[in-house]
């Protein structure tokens, strides 16, 4: 659903945003268990069909993910289309490891995970045995002073999690968890915070520097002098062609009084990944359909590609785009 916030005097062109609605979200989690409904099908018929936005770097693609996550935390609903728990509140620890992430003795079996990042992984619910969510729908927001620890405990009063703003700096989405029980006190805040490249430079070695960006303080969520508040930091490397699962548990130190989980995942494995199917190859195809621009230079052989990419030099790796007017191997390091 969108709502329309501007038709032009002409009515020639509108303007629309996917606005916060979390009576429709409910009812689209109601819809989306009914047995034949496939969500990423459903989706890939959307990013293909309609003249929306797919993303910059298949941010929409994770968004699912968690989606399809978060409706299984939940469980199944019942006629009436209330989770059948009668709760909307889920365990903030098993919504990660056990229905994002496959369960961390099955991946050990399949070699996508250390012991070590398993154990990890396991003791987040040591950490967090009373941690909550809720969420079942995410709002894009258009600018940065809105990602602050008010406003997102705010948005999950309306079961909102956060797309952050075109270009804000090392995160692209958030989600709020509250450490204990389901009192909504900026005491009881948590955050679990996701930054998302579908580039192929993004292997399955995790980048250090890419979680020390994520820092709270540095990104205006907390202010100076405000309590540090736990940590859940995961880095999905969506173009990463070896499927791995790298966590890594940071107890509390002087320069950040709380708990940090550093996950790194690397591909969108059914090896990993407890919402993608291993019979099908769609989300192969959702991170295709997320490279918008590629659409531009599809055509039906190479060559008839490699002239289209030559209309628009120097704009990306593929050879199409430089082989008209350079030889990029005869230039000196």
């Amino acid at each position: 659903m969108r709502v329309c916030l501007k038709i032009d005097a002409a009515f020639e062109s509108m303007a629309t945003v996917s606005a916060s609605e979390p009576l429709l979200s409910e009812a689209a989690y109601a819809m989306m268990s009914k047995p034949l409904f496939d969500a990423p099908k459903q989706f890939r018929n959307v990013l293909e069909g309609f003249a929306v936005h797919k993303g910059d770097r298949g941010e929409f693609v994770v968004l699912l993910l968690l989606t399809l996550a978060r409706d299984k935390a939940v469980g199944p609903p019942d006629r009436g289309g209330r989770p059948q728990g009668k709760c909307r509140f889920f365990d903030a620890t098993s919504f990660i490891s056990r229905h994002l992430f496959r369960d961390p003795f099955d991946m050990i079996q399949t070699r996508v995970i250390t012991p070590k990042s398993a154990e990890a992984l396991k003791e987040l619910q040591n950490d967090f045995p009373d941690a909550k969510m809720h969420f079942n729908h995410f709002v894009k927001l258009h600018d940065y002073k809105s990602i602050d620890k008010l406003c997102l405990l705010l948005l999950m009063t309306r079961a909102a999690g956060v797309l952050c703003a075109n270009n804000f700096s090392s995160i692209d989405a958030i989600n709020v968890f509250l450490r204990s029980g389901t009192k909504l006190v900026l005491d009881n805040l948590g955050l679990i915070l996701y930054q998302i490249k579908n580039d192929s430079k993004y292997k399955h070695d995790p980048k250090p520097e890419a979680f020390e960006a994520m820092d709270p303080y540095q990104l205006g969520i907390l202010n100076a002098g405000d309590a540090a508040v736990p940590l859940i930091r995961i880095f999905f490397a969506l173009a990463a062609k070896t499927p791995r699962l790298v966590v890594t548990r940071h107890a509390p130190t002087s320069s950040y009084n709380a708990i940090i989980y550093d996950i790194w995942c690397a591909g969108v494995s059914s090896k990993i990944l407890n919402p993608v199917n291993p019979q099908t190859d769609i989300w192969d195809s959702l991170l295709q359909a997320s490279y918008g621009w590629k659409d531009l230079y599809k055509t039906k052989s190479n060559a008839e590609q490699d002239l289209r990419r030559s209309m628009n030099p120097g704009a990306a790796y593929d050879e199409g785009h430089w082989s008209r007017w350079s030889v990029r191997d005869t230039i000196d390091d």
